[in-house]
């Protein structure tokens, strides 16, 4: 009897209909709090230029606190998880308040940090709000993570962030690596690095060129990098999997559907506007946080979230706008769609980079 097909498999197979459907419906799944951009590391790949200080358009925290009644009125709190990001969230002054009102709301919520204010009475600042999750970075061993942070002793306030959390209770967390050329090699003893701390799920980025990363070459996979990239996945894949230790390549990047289920567990999807939104922190709405600020669709200062979210979003949910470029006469458009919108580039009028392109070493096939 032939052997019944993987969930990932099914997934894969269904996906242009669940797409279809998704959009349609566009429910809101995940949001985006950018409280701050203030931060305390001087990252090298940063993509939103954050400072030391904090800046002066940012919402106060009384709006931040109106604006989530609202969000707990409008919206169902058990379909919506809010992540709080920056910047650095934990160096946003009157942190308090805010995770009180997302406890009080009863909004599952969760946490990106650099990890370098992750000490105890921070840990258990989170835990008293009822966190449910948190995401560490720790980009590679100790000279190269505090090289890409910007901080000499980053690494280490990360890791001991991570051990912390690895013994706190919190229903999830996960680290996250950006994977470049200087870490690449170093990727195996990561791994080790984590699994001893007590990790069980590692997520891997390339840096994509946006921000302070835009013309920086040391920063950015070549062809050859990221191929061997997703191949170390695989791997860490093959060889922890069954023990518990779960690795996998982000949410970005369009990728040929074989590779694709050997390197994460969900088929790829861009989700940014179609279930994924963000409220920066000048009140800004848009998608993904990392996305072009061309794209916003409104303002929290001045629009109704809920209207905007129902109401607009149309460059999200209708990419045809983005068959520019080599897009126009791809073969694989229909289920790429332009590769992720963090990679769109305003000023090329294309995306960045074909991640096909990079994972094949060709381009693909063209539409005559």
């Amino acid at each position: 009897m032939p052997k019944p097909p993987s969930p990932g498999t099914l997934r894969r197979l269904v996906q242009p209909l669940l797409r279809t459907l998704e959009t349609a419906g566009h429910p809101l799944r995940y949001l985006f709090l950018e409280i701050t951009q203030r931060c305390n590391l001087q990252c090298r790949h940063c993509g939103s230029d954050c400072g030391r200080e904090t800046r002066r358009d940012e919402l106060s925290t009384a709006e931040w606190l109106g604006f989530l009644d609202d969000l707990a009125r409008r919206f169902d709190r058990r379909k919506v998880a809010l992540v709080v990001t920056g910047g650095e969230p934990l160096c946003r002054p009157e942190l308090d308040p805010i995770l009180e009102r997302l406890r009080d709301h009863g909004f599952a919520w969760g946490m990106v940090t650099n990890g370098w204010a992750l000490s105890p009475r921070n840990v258990e600042r989170l835990v008293r709000a009822n966190i449910a999750s948190v995401t560490v970075s720790l980009d590679g061993l100790r000279e190269s993570h505090d090289w890409l942070r910007g901080t000499t002793g980053s690494w280490d306030h990360a890791l001991a962030g991570i051990r912390l959390l690895a013994r706190a209770g919190i229903p999830f967390f996960d680290v996250v690596t950006c994977a470049n050329p200087r870490n690449l090699a170093e990727l195996p003893q990561v791994g080790e690095t984590l699994r001893a701390a007590g990790v069980h799920d590692w997520r891997l980025f390339s840096i994509f060129p946006k921000g302070r990363a835009r013309d920086d070459p040391e920063l950015l996979l070549p062809p050859a990098g990221f191929r061997e990239l997703l191949a170390f996945i695989r791997r860490e894949r093959d060889a922890h999997h069954a023990t518990g230790f779960h690795t996998r390549f982000s949410c970005e990047a369009y990728l040929p559907a074989t590779l694709d289920r050997q390197v994460r567990d969900e088929p790829y999807f861009c989700r940014a506007g179609i279930n994924i939104a963000s409220v920066l922190c000048d009140g800004a709405i848009g998608a993904c946080p990392n996305i072009t600020r061309s794209l916003v669709q409104g303002n929290v200062r001045t629009d109704d979230f809920h209207h905007v979210w129902e109401e607009k979003f149309e460059p999200y949910r209708e990419r045809s706008w983005m068959r520019q470029g080599p897009c126009e006469t791809c073969a694989e458009w229909r289920r790429c769609l332009g590769n992720s919108l963090h990679l769109w580039d305003d000023e090329a009028r294309h995306t960045a980079y074909c991640s096909w392109e990079l994972a094949c070493g060709r381009q693909p096939d063209r539409k005559t």
